[in-house]
């Protein structure tokens, strides 16, 4: 695998940072103040959300056994109350009424269990629950009256209350939707008994069905306050864990960058180097370097000025790094006016032809350099070493931008730029190391 290029552009980085430094100050703030209710921003109750969604249908998806566990007890339970203490003359009534309530739960129960299964209905989730506690719900109260037998009656009215509790207490709803819900589960069932002239007593109903919810609300607000406390306690664990991990990434990428250009610097390109040079001898693939020294440029310092030099720097880097399309190809600042451009897997074609586009680069850049004894504006000398398979490897060709003329680089720069390659030897035209 190569060694991804350096990258300059840190736009998006400084854009991360301002988010979690802004969700850090949000967090800090909404611990610190103690509000009765916490309110969040659109992009933290967002993440609220989510994380109570995932956390219901993970709970129904892992604990499905004990919903059917419950959902059968309380059938076996309340059927063995209504043959054991209703009235037997009552009884066929009781039963018929119970089996239809019975059913209507079971398909509350296998949708619930069924849907959150299904990874595509997640962002439904908060209404398809809803509904199916509103049904469930409004389907018990329905029966609380429908029931002809006083003692029956009585005891499904705990039946609704130990619901009501479930929807607020472990339906994984927050506050606003489950009170939804049963608010509309209670009208809805009111409307049904008055319609079909059920019996109806108003302070058993107060009682079982209103404040129950009104108890309902108080302990979905207390879960719900904790909840989002410890939401925000998790958030910020999480977020200052970011934090550490944004500032190390910055401290990685700024240690490994030349500051001027932008470019990998020297301990960058000698650390690659090293794996390719050994990933190329282990794997027996081309290698090849292309080295940059930029001509006469401290006479162009004299005379343009230092800041005109680190412009120029600046340009010439830019240049080298457009020129680079693999992500694997490496552009490093060397030392001073020097760069030199890592190509792993490059034949000695290929790596011509990036040298030939450097020169083109290079020329269209047309930076004055009234100094220069070659042109009337800065040009560089390149050197190109390839290597492949044997323990010797060429320098083929150099060129000086923009002659494009074969000129053998200074002796004094290769032996300083290839001192890992452990000997350079010179020989007419050409250039071998051992």
């Amino acid at each position: 695998m190569s060694q991804p290029s350096l990258r300059t552009d840190t736009s998006s980085g400084v854009v991360a940072r301002d988010d979690i430094e802004s969700e850090l100050l949000e967090i800090h703030t909404l611990l610190e103040g103690r509000a009765g209710f916490l309110r969040f921003s659109p992009r933290l109750e967002r993440a609220f959300r989510l994380s109570v969604q995932q956390r219901a249908i993970e709970l129904l998806n892992h604990g499905w056994w004990v919903v059917v566990f419950f959902y059968v007890g309380l059938g076996i339970f309340t059927r063995l109350q209504i043959h054991t203490f209703a009235d037997p003359a009552l009884l066929p009534q009781n039963v018929s009424i119970w089996w239809a309530v019975y059913l209507v739960e079971g398909v509350v129960v296998a949708v619930l269990l069924t849907l959150p299964r299904l990874p595509a209905l997640d962002d439904w989730y908060i209404y398809y629950t809803g509904a199916m506690a509103m049904t469930a719900l409004s389907a018990i109260i329905i029966a609380t009256s429908a029931f002809p037998d006083p003692y029956v009656n009585q005891h499904a009215s705990y039946v609704v209350i130990f619901i009501t509790a479930i929807i607020y207490g472990i339906g994984g709803l927050r506050l606003l939707p489950a009170t939804m819900a049963c608010a509309a589960a209670g009208i809805f069932a009111y409307v049904v008994i008055r319609e079909f002239d059920l019996w109806f007593n108003w302070g058993h109903f107060s009682q079982y069905v209103v404040l129950s919810n009104v108890v309902g609300i108080l302990l979905c607000y207390l879960l719900e306050h904790r909840d989002r406390i410890m939401f925000l306690q998790s958030r910020l664990m999480e977020t200052e864990k970011n934090k550490l991990d944004s500032l190390s990434r910055e401290l990685t990428r700024l240690s490994r960058e030349d500051v001027l250009t932008g470019l990998a610097n020297r301990r960058h390109f000698n650390e690659l180097f090293q794996q390719e040079w050994d990933r190329a001898r282990r794997e027996r693939r081309h290698i090849a370097l292309i080295f940059i020294d930029v001509d006469h440029f401290k006479p162009f310092n004299d005379t343009h000025g230092h800041l005109e030099g680190d412009r120029a720097l600046s340009e010439v880097g830019m240049a080298l790094k457009s020129v680079l399309r693999r992500p694997g190809d490496l552009a490093a600042r060397y030392g001073g006016e020097e760069f030199v451009l890592l190509l792993p897997n490059t034949p000695e074609q290929g790596a011509c032809d990036v040298a030939r586009q450097v020169q083109e680069t290079l020329a269209l850049l047309a930076i004055p350099h009234r100094a220069s004894r070659v042109a009337n504006y800065l040009t560089a000398s390149l050197g190109v070493l390839r290597w492949f398979r044997k323990r010797r490897c060429a320098v083929p060709s150099c060129w000086r931008v923009p002659t494009r003329r074969y000129m053998p680089p200074r002796q004094r720069a290769v032996t300083a730029s290839w001192w890992w390659m452990k000997r350079v030897v010179w020989r007419p035209r050409q250039w071998t190391c051992s």
